[in-house]
């Protein structure tokens, strides 16, 4: 165990020298996290008699795989005489089931891995370690688990370490050990692991592979190539930044939430730029929030955020004609569903149809507004306040399938409103639109204009004039 410090990375290291009884690792894909575990196996062989270490993988050839490829290459480096290191040594241990496995055995101590594909009636009456490899990709993971359990019943250790599975959400038995540690005080007694391969990469896995490659890559260079490669960002987030991304999982993780975090004193109007306005309206079940980003250069960067709590709409409305006002607030999308409709209306009555546009939530708006929001997070061109409130609204959202095949976005209500933070950022982004959207910008007379106020100032000269009715006169007034 000597050469841990001086050949491993951090977290290969605290994964090996922890010897705690029931180990849990959740890790991106491909940063050797298997073979510093077949490094620890392999020392533990050397050092007990008479041991048995349990292996199961996903499936026989990953077994094999296993003695192969990382206990026959640190077996080797001890100087260890081992049977079996060929995987040539396929045993059956269970006659009754016929289930068999590869076995290597050190002849100095009489100790021996046992590796088997995915078979959970194999741990029927089996005592020892036991090291479950990919827990998340096994078919019957739970039943895995469920049985590998007892055979640490007299002091074994039972390992547990997997990347995700692309296609088995946030659901699964290994996913929802994980949140029982992270979530609910860890009731198992958990000794928890996790890294992303950005963790990895802060903690020297690009010069890792730069030295046995004879590459040169920076971090960075690393990390966009390896993203490049992933065919959707729903790979890249399951895969490498341990995020479920199936039906069910959060639309925008709190990672690529964080990631587009700024502090809340840098979210202000700096009287330059376009404004692009969204409103959720809501009245007693639900909050009222407007959002407004402003254009700095092609990112959006939140100018005004306001919550309504049990408003009249008279308020409401006063507070978003004062913001229509600005000439520099290009466009506004307001929510027009249910009670919204009339606010949404007048509105436009107002400051005319190309201004302001009104949204009637259907499931398939709601996707026309989720996605693009979405992808300006993933692109990182969009800027928003770090709040603990506006974090918790905008990761509410899932993405789900009803029983018709329907897609639905979706989140839980609290007290703390519908998500509907999400919904008012969303149409602010959807307000921007692309660059041939409906407002027209005036065009500079000259290059000294661009000194004056207002130089930005969209065209609004065609817009609809606001009803002569008395009624609507009244409301307004």
């Amino acid at each position: 165990m000597n050469r841990v410090n001086d050949y491993f990375l951090p977290y290969q290291r605290d994964w090996i020298v922890d010897d705690s009884p029931m180990k849990l690792y959740a890790k991106s894909r491909r940063i050797g996290i298997t073979y510093a575990t077949s490094f620890r196996v392999n020392d533990k062989c050397l050092r007990r008699r008479n041991f048995t270490q349990w292996v199961t993988s996903r499936d026989e050839l990953t077994a094999n795989e296993f003695i192969t490829d990382y206990i026959a290459k640190w077996a080797h480096a001890s100087n260890a005489v081992c049977r079996g290191l060929l995987g040539d040594d396929l045993q059956v241990i269970d006659t009754e089931r016929g289930i068999r496995a590869f076995v290597a055995t050190y002849e100095s101590t009489g100790s021996r891995v046992v590796s088997l594909s995915s078979t959970p009636e194999a741990f029927a009456g089996k005592g020892g370690d036991v090291l479950i490899d990919e827990a998340d990709l096994h078919k019957d993971s739970g039943r895995v688990i469920d049985m590998a359990l007892p055979c640490t019943t007299w002091g074994g250790q039972l390992e547990m370490l997997s990347a995700l599975s692309v296609d088995g959400g946030p659901n699964t038995p290994f996913c929802k050990m994980e949140r029982d540690i992270t979530e609910n005080g860890n009731p198992m007694g958990w000794s928890h692991h996790r890294t992303t391969i950005v963790d990895a990469v802060e903690q020297g896995f690009v010069e890792k592979i730069n030295e046995v490659t004879g590459q040169h890559y920076t971090r960075g260079e690393w990390l966009a190539m390896m993203r490049a490669k992933c065919r959707t960002e729903e790979a890249w987030q399951t895969q490498y930044m341990i995020q479920p991304s199936s039906d069910g999982a959060a639309l925008l993780s709190y990672e690529l939430i964080s990631s587009c975090e700024v502090p809340a004193d840098e979210c202000r109007d700096s009287g330059q730029g376009l404004l692009f306005g969204g409103y959720d309206v809501g009245r007693k079940k639900d909050l009222g929030v407007y959002f407004e980003l402003e254009l700095v250069g092609d990112v959006l960067r939140q100018a005004e955020y306001r919550v309504f709590r049990n408003a009249p709409f008279r308020v409401q409305s006063e507070y978003l004609y004062s913001r229509l006002n600005n000439p520099r607030l290009a466009r506004m999308c307001i929510d027009s569903t249910g009670m919204g409709m009339m606010l949404a209306e007048y509105a436009q009555d107002r400051f005319g149809k190309y201004r302001v546009e009104a949204v009637n939530f259907s499931g398939p708006v709601k996707a026309e507004l989720a996605m693009p929001l979405r992808a300006s997070f993933e692109d990182r061109t969009i800027r928003i306040a770090s709040d603990p409130e506006i974090r918790e609204d905008l990761h509410k959202i899932r993405k789900t399938t009803t029983a018709a095949g329907n897609i639905r976005y979706e989140g839980e209500r609290d007290e703390n409103g519908h998500s509907d933070r999400f919904w008012a950022l969303a149409l602010a982004r959807h307000a921007k639109g692309n660059d041939a959207g409906p407002c027209r910008l005036v065009p500079l007379k000259n290059p000294d204009e661009r000194q004056t106020k207002n130089f930005m100032r969209p065209d609004h000269s065609d817009d609809r004039k606001l009803s002569d009715s008395s009624t609507r006169r009244k409301f307004y007034q």
